[in-house]
């Protein structure tokens, strides 16, 4: 599935351009154009799926019967396999004393927050204070 309007399937189709990280046949990873912290990775569904598909009680009118490809288990446990390939690739995953790529954190917008309906994830590192800001 792809939305003609959506930056993220545009990219993932080859319309828009990209610096890849990593993929696999349903996640693409790209470096945010746009970054807050040295790295800032996005990871993104292939498919277009919106955020608002996974909020059952909550969806609009015109997705309540929407039939979902994968249940929100495998969806989150698909995205969190890519991040944590993405995490390994880049060596975030290991503590280096006084190294700048050491940690990382993950953010997931929602809502006001979320820019794209497209959903996706951020892995941020890169620095020794916390990325992107404290939460």
């Amino acid at each position: 599935m792809k939305d003609p309007n959506c930056l993220f399937c545009k990219i993932v189709a080859g319309e828009e351009p990209a610096e890849k990280v990593w993929e696999n046949e349903e996640f693409l990873c790209i470096q945010n154009k746009y970054p807050v912290s040295p790295i800032h990775v996005l990871v993104v569904p292939k498919a277009h799926i919106v955020k608002a598909m996974w909020i059952a009680p909550l969806r609009p009118k015109g997705l309540r019967g929407a039939k979902l490809v994968v249940s929100m288990d495998q969806f989150w446990g698909k995205m969190m396999t890519a991040v944590f390939a993405v995490v390994h690739q880049l060596d975030l995953n290991k503590t280096k004393p006084g190294g700048s790529r050491a940690g990382y954190k993950l953010v997931n917008n929602g809502a006001g927050y979320n820019h794209f309906e497209h959903e996706h994830m951020h892995i941020l590192g890169g620095t020794k204070t916390e990325p992107g800001g404290t939460t």
